[in-house]
């Protein structure tokens, strides 16, 4: 393969021009590597909406159970209580709001920002990565994404965004200055 020093894309041997920027390449430096490679991961394709948005239902799916369980012993849920007096709708208590915000919290900083992917995008082959080529992007990075995306109108935003950026990074992404990735 023939690497593109101007946008990092690896191309076919005998290409004289890059077949995603249009740079011209230079046939000496042919360099080979490996998928996981640090410093590689600005080469990978970028995530558009669609496989984005299903890992963000995954998640959300996960969080939804988790959210149930600990909802059970401090409040209850519209599934749980019925008939029992409990007729608040969703209402977890300070305490429960707490745990589950928490727990939230450790899920995304722990998987986006130390491990690269949260359990939707592990499913759809996505990893988050630095503007820099970072992988993990660390926990600082984790937190901003987390923190977006818990203010449900920012969270729209945040994904909305990813259809008109030609880089498609979300609000989330930008504020962090993360990519999200194809593995």
């Amino acid at each position: 393969m023939v690497f593109c020093g101007k946008c990092g894309k690896d191309n076919p041997i005998g290409a004289k021009f890059c077949e995603n920027c249009g740079a011209t390449l230079d046939e000496a430096p042919v360099k080979q590597q490996t998928t996981y490679a640090p410093g590689n991961w600005l080469s990978h394709e970028h995530a558009g909406f669609l496989p984005r948005f299903v890992a963000w239902i995954i998640d959300t799916i996960i969080f939804g159970v988790i959210a149930w369980i600990v909802s059970i012993p401090f409040g209850t849920n519209y599934g749980y209580g019925s008939g029992m007096g409990y007729e608040s709708g969703f209402n977890l208590g300070g305490i429960g709001t707490v745990i589950t915000v928490l727990i939230s919290l450790a899920y995304y900083v722990y998987l986006d920002g130390m491990q690269g992917a949260t359990i939707g995008k592990r499913v759809m082959k996505l990893k988050v990565v630095g503007t820099n080529g970072a992988m993990p992007i660390g926990p600082v990075p984790g937190f901003i994404r987390w923190l977006i995306k818990m203010i449900p109108l920012l969270n729209l935003v945040a994904y909305i965004w990813i259809l008109f950026n030609p880089e498609k990074q979300g609000l989330h992404d930008k504020i962090a200055n993360t990519f999200v990735v194809k593995e």
